[in-house]
């Protein structure tokens, strides 16, 4: 695979940040060597919500919904919210807040 310049520049890195963390988060257990998209277009929204100042349960809810309504199984909370806090946490530190 080919270096991509995107992936070094600095205004990106918030949002690779986001999908790195729901990489992790990967609800139905997917994420392998081959395949690391699944969730980014998931991501868009997530970045949306933190500029908006969404909280923890803001990105929860939408996890929930995204686990419950778009692909149909049952929501790992704890995970999940282990997950959002850490968007939240990075969001607020490095906007300053």
């Amino acid at each position: 695979m080919q270096h991509s310049e995107y992936l070094d520049m600095p205004q990106n890195q918030p949002h690779l940040k986001v999908m790195a963390v729901l990489r992790r988060w990967d609800p139905i257990g997917v994420i392998s060597e081959e395949n690391q998209d699944e969730y980014d277009s998931y991501s868009v929204q997530i970045v949306h919500m933190l500029d908006r100042g969404a909280s923890i349960d803001d990105i929860v809810e939408y996890m929930r919904w995204v686990v419950t309504e778009r692909i149909g199984i049952r929501f790992n909370e704890p995970h999940s919210r282990d997950c959002a806090e850490e968007l939240v946490s990075y969001w607020q530190s490095r906007k300053g807040g």
